[in-house]
């Protein structure tokens, strides 16, 4: 019998009370910034509902130690837990448990319903998520005891997956080091005004009652999550008018970019149409780069536009007032390098092989990770499934429990 085991039986065998997430925690928003704040240099990240900060700034109004949830954007749901002080902006929720809640108990539970946070995002443009959402989540609150034998089994699972996960993360800077390299050209490549080798125009916007069937429909997710698409990548569906249709179809070698969000580090995010599909519209909140000249393969385009000099490129251009936002006539002001057909042709070889190494996940170390991190939430859903007081458990998780200590 583990640790595990015997805490239950000793201290809580007729089950725990469960929650919700308002009675046991505070959850807030955080404090909107003042972009001029933020500079490369400063100490402390600004977490603004993206997965990554937003920036840096010279002040924090949160401790490390600290679960918060992003509010808006791409990323809405997602949960992080900052082992640093901080600035929490204005599109994150933070979490403050009571005294009969252990943070990292909070974080291992709030994290297993990461998936149903983001279900319930809405809006058919930018994701958000509802503070109701979150607060009225049910949590099982066991002795402080048995929530610290939890934490300490998930966090040698999480511990083993972030050494995986530091190594990864290594080899990625290698790969974004080297595809800054690669499309770093001399002088002698010519550069071309985005103007020149584009039409822009914006998206699809409806009502929800438009959605759930029709045309293939590309979301602000997809465009998000994807530098390239393919057919299979798109499963959305919007019912369209036939000028509609004629005017914002996408075909092979569009790229559409991602115009808006809560925050500036979602804005300018791209991802190039590699399939040819018979109809397929796109939305409202990206821009969509229609080729007008045969001088750019689209797979070296899905590369391009990821590198340090055309993100450095939208961070000073794009617009921020309550909302960051970016618009065709400036993309359009952007100088690409072309060089010829059959270079670019070898560039995006060469990456697509050396992503292929830092992001597949049925190969090296992303496939090493994924079977660790799918170990942790099968461990993690046995241990934070209680029979509530009064009920009793549906299944028997006394052999599931044994050697998890």
């Amino acid at each position: 019998m583990s640790r595990l085991d015997e805490l239950i039986r000793e201290l809580c065998p007729d089950g725990v009370e469960f929650s919700t997430l308002k009675q046991v925690c505070n959850v807030s928003k955080g404090v909107q910034f003042n972009k001029s704040d933020m500079n490369d240099e400063g100490p402390y990240p600004v977490i603004n509902g993206g997965i990554n900060p937003s920036g840096f700034i010279e002040q924090y109004n949160q401790d490390e130690n600290t679960i918060t949830i992003s509010q808006g954007g791409a990323s809405a749901g997602y949960v992080n837990w900052m082992n640093q002080k901080f600035w929490a902006g204005a599109h994150c929720y933070v979490l403050k448990p009571h005294l009969n809640l252990e943070n990292r108990y909070l974080f291992h539970f709030i994290k297993a319903k990461e998936y149903k946070l983001q279900e319930c995002q809405y809006g058919a443009g930018i994701p958000a998520l509802g503070k109701a959402t979150v607060e009225e989540l049910r949590i099982p609150v066991p002795p402080l005891e048995v929530q610290r034998e939890i934490v300490r089994v998930l966090d040698n699972f999480t511990f083993l997956s972030a050494e995986l996960s530091a190594e990864l993360s290594a080899r990625r800077k290698q790969y974004e080091y080297y595809r800054n390299q690669l499309l770093s050209f001399d002088t002698k490549i010519r550069r071309i005004s985005m103007g020149d080798l584009f039409d822009f125009k914006n998206g699809l916007s409806k009502g929800k009652e438009f959605f759930g069937r029709g045309t293939p429909f590309i979301r602000y997710t997809d465009v998000y999550n994807h530098r390239s698409l393919k057919r299979e990548n798109i499963d959305a569906l919007v019912e369209c008018t036939t000028d509609e249709l004629r005017k914002l179809k996408v075909s092979r070698g569009d790229v559409l970019f991602t115009r808006t969000s809560e925050t500036a580090e979602d804005v300018g995010w791209s991802s190039v149409m590699l399939d040819e599909m018979e109809d397929c519209v796109f939305n409202g909140f990206t821009i969509k780069a229609s080729p007008k000249t045969d001088l750019l393969w689209p797979e070296y385009c899905a590369y391009c536009f990821a590198t340090n000099d055309f993100r450095a490129f939208v961070t000073r251009r794009c617009a921020f007032t309550t909302r960051a936002s970016l618009t065709g006539s400036t993309i359009a002001e952007y100088k690409l390098a072309v060089p010829s057909i059959d270079v670019q042709k070898r560039i995006a070889e060469v990456l697509d092989n050396f992503e292929a190494i830092c992001n597949d996940f049925g190969i090296g170390l992303p496939a090493e990770i994924e079977a660790r991190q799918k170990q942790y939430e099968y461990y993690r859903d046995q241990l934070l499934t209680f029979a509530e007081t009064g009920n009793t458990l549906a299944t028997d998780r006394q052999t599931d429990r044994q050697g998890m200590a």
